[in-house]
């Protein structure tokens, strides 16, 4: 056997191992009048101004690229925070088939924030007429990548560990895209108004967690009855220059 193709076996022998540890983790059933729960996330008081980004390259194709490190709307809503139902042992099927696109357009990820399940996709694409790259740098056991993306091109990777994934690009330094991957579909991102869903959710006692790559991380215990719908609400009040 020569070293190429060891070096595959023992990746397709990982993902394997992986697979199997998390479907012990998370245990899909049949969720029947399941229960929903709703909120919003959102800031109290004022934020400084942000600083305008500092655009280094290609001036003439990234002149209007926005600072989106923070984003409020309507009523102090904080857009792109994730919300997340720890450590939930049971629920609803993982669409392991699905995907999710993040762009470089206009010298920016698009969507800056996701959420995806392990077993899903991430498809990574450029539709700008410059290179870019998406070097991905993930806090669990998921192997790092690191890839070119010329104009048009698309390219699929698999996201087999949960994690927080952080995007970069080493073209264009400003460029942040982050991707929270659990082994469960128990999670959401804030809109524009603060406000996130998650549904069908079994009855039980549960930590649920929001996440801001500015703001840090808060947490609650929340208890949800069987065809109940309930709200929670986060709100930051945040010090600058600190994230927890």
């Amino acid at each position: 056997m020569n070293i190429k193709t060891f070096a595959g076996f023992f990746s397709v022998i990982v993902m394997a191992l992986a697979f199997a540890s998390l479907a012990v983790a998370y245990e899909e059933i049949q969720v029947s009048n399941g229960a929903t729960l709703r909120g919003v996330v959102r800031v109290e008081g004022k934020l400084p101004k942000l600083p305008p980004l500092q655009i280094s390259k290609y001036k003439e194709i990234c002149k209007s690229v926005p600072n989106e490190n923070l984003i409020m709307g309507p009523k102090q809503g904080l857009r792109n925070a994730i919300v997340t139902i720890e450590g939930i042992k049971q629920g609803k099927a993982i669409e392991k088939e699905s995907q999710h696109e993040l762009d470089n357009a206009g010298c920016r990820f698009v969507p800056r924030v996701q959420v995806a399940s392990v077993g899903q996709f991430v498809v990574l694409k450029n539709s700008d007429p410059i290179l870019h790259t998406a070097h991905a740098f993930f806090a669990g056991a998921q192997p790092q990548f690191n890839v070119g993306l010329y104009p048009g091109r698309v390219i699929r990777k698999p996201l087999v560990a949960p994690g927080l994934v952080q995007i970069l690009c080493e073209v264009h330094p400003w460029m942040n895209a982050y991707i929270m991957v659990n082994d469960h579909p128990y999670h959401a991102v804030t809109d524009l108004y603060g406000e996130y869903l998650i549904s069908d959710i079994p009855p039980g006692e549960y930590q649920l967690r929001v996440w801001h790559e500015s703001l840090g991380a808060m947490e609650k215990k929340i208890s949800v009855k069987a065809g109940e719908s309930s709200s929670v609400e986060f709100v930051y009040t945040p010090t600058p220059g600190v994230k927890k």
